[in-house]
């Protein structure tokens, strides 16, 4: 199948497919879109979390160790107390030592058990509940005063002494019931005050993290609408930030690619569209010639120089644009590029700079629209009768190049086959299409050759048979009438640009 496309298509196809490719790279996404407000408010969420966290930490150690010289305080005063009371009993070894260390548990609530050493060596163990587990040594007890047990348990110990002769220890451990308590409402009100800062934090971060990412929505959004071509995107700017920065550099950028897209616009009209596409892509353009094959069409007015004799100029111009444009539209219809406009002549090239397997047939079908298009516009000449351009065709190898002076340099196409194909247009007459046989020969059907003999061609060391070509085949015949509507609606002020599609041949 191939493509029909609007006049200006021809000039954009490798910037069409970078774009097509920058626009995929742009929609595919390897993870899950979070919108950059989600990222703000779990960062911060839980950095004051961790905050907290540590706060807590802190708060819990420092009131542990208030609470522990608390009840050091407190065990001091109270294991003093019991040692005190147990010197008389165990200096006579009465029973009356059980009935204190009892009454003792009883009356402080705080001791869980006690433990006392007796001057023969042996222990007694007293406990509210049950025996303890943790039974700390009392014989390493030394001094007068009283002093915390290296044991896990809060177990504070004293010697017991009479007349500065040791007579026994005791150790009594104190609950730590009171610390659970106080350290579970520590916990529990820290932890609801972190959850009242959590939350605040999270709605404060999400409606700034939002504000700051409205811009940067907008941004992304028009960095899309650029992506599609859209080059009269600009954004508002406002604040003097480095999000405002963002916006003016993307303005600007906006701006260079439209002035870009404008000059590939004006440049497109009058340099081959490879240069083009290759200079403004950022490629590097091949600048050494190659052979290439190709099929070169030649449209040249008959009796240009009369008619411009006879008309103003003003009007040959207006004249020879108008052919001009109905004949471009049919060329690039085909896939063929107008290489170059050489006075009241346009020169097109087949199969260069776009690969086409099928020129030779592209290149008659447009040859015969090109006719057809002639005879639509009748436009009369001053001495009588219609303008007319007689069409030359001719398929073979051509030098494809950059031709001229440094300073001035011409992509284009040259060779026997360029030649021979100029010298076709002087063999017919207006509205003919004149091409060699072996040019015909390349066609595979759906034309006719009507020979008009062999000729003597300037540069061509043997005769060539020429003739004219004609369609046969009723779907050619069709297509050729399709692209020569197709051109002149395009041309004309009410024409939509559209494209269409046709069989190859």
């Amino acid at each position: 199948m191939l493509r029909a496309r609007d006049w200006l298509e021809w000039q954009a196809v490798s910037h069409d497919q970078n774009r097509n490719d920058q626009q995929a790279q742009l929609t595919t996404s390897p993870s899950p879109r979070v919108p950059i407000r989600w990222h703000w408010t779990m960062l911060v969420g839980g950095a004051v979390l961790a905050a907290v966290l540590v706060l807590l930490l802190l708060i819990l150690d420092m009131e542990r160790n208030a609470w522990l010289a608390s009840q050091a305080a407190q065990a001091e005063v109270q294991v003093d107390r019991l040692a005190d009371e147990l010197k008389i009993p165990l200096l006579a070894g009465s029973a009356e030592t059980d009935l204190i260390v009892k009454s003792f548990l009883d009356k402080v609530p705080a001791v869980m058990a006690i433990r006392l050493r007796l001057p023969d060596g042996k222990y007694e163990d007293f406990a509210k509940h049950e025996v303890a587990k943790d039974k700390p040594d009392l014989s390493a007890i030394r001094g007068d005063g009283v002093v915390k047990l290296p044991m896990d348990s809060l177990w504070y110990g004293k010697q017991i002494t009479y007349a500065d002769t040791k007579i026994g220890s005791v150790a009594v451990r104190f609950s730590e019931e009171k610390w659970r308590e106080l350290a579970g409402t520590l916990v529990s009100r820290i932890s609801m005050a972190a959850g009242v800062v959590v939350l605040f934090a999270g709605l404060l971060v999400f409606w700034l993290a939002g504000r700051m990412s409205q811009p940067l929505e907008r941004l992304a959004e028009a960095a899309e609408k650029v992506a599609q071509g859209d080059y009269t995107v600009q954004l508002a700017v406002s604040g003097n930030n480095e999000i405002s920065d963002a916006t003016r550099q993307f303005n600007a950028m906006v701006r260079e690619l439209a002035h870009k897209e404008e000059m590939r616009g004006v440049f497109g009209r009058y340099l081959n569209p490879k240069l083009v596409s290759e200079v403004f892509n950022g490629g590097q353009f091949k600048v050494e010639g190659f052979r290439h094959d190709a099929t070169i069409l030649f449209a040249d007015m008959v009796g240009f120089t009369s008619f411009s004799e006879a008309t103003e100029t003003e009007y040959v111009i207006e004249v020879l644009n108008r052919y001009f444009e109905i004949f471009h539209r049919i060329i690039d219809y085909y896939g063929g590029h107008v290489d170059k406009y050489i006075g009241d002549a346009v020169m097109a090239v087949f199969n260069h700079p776009h690969e086409d397997p099928h020129h030779a047939q592209h290149a008659a079908k447009a040859a015969l629209a090109i006719t057809a298009a002639c005879k639509r516009l009748a436009i009369p000449r001053p001495d009588g009768g219609n303008i007319s351009f007689r069409v030359g065709l001719n398929m073979g190898p051509v030098i494809v190049g950059n031709i001229g002076a440094v300073a001035r340099l011409q992509y284009t196409v040259i060779g026997d086959s360029v030649n021979v194909a100029s010298r076709m247009t002087a063999l017919g007459d207006g509205g003919q299409v004149i091409l060699p046989r072996r040019t015909f020969q390349a066609l595979k059907g759906g034309f006719v050759f009507e020979s008009i003999g062999e000729r003597t061609i300037k540069g061509v060391s043997e005769p060539m048979e020429c003739g004219m070509l004609r369609p046969v085949d009723k779907g050619v015949q069709k297509n050729i009438e399709h692209a020569v509507a197709l051109a002149f609606d395009l041309t004309s002020p009410s024409g939509v640009h559209r494209q269409a599609s046709t069989d190859d041949a």
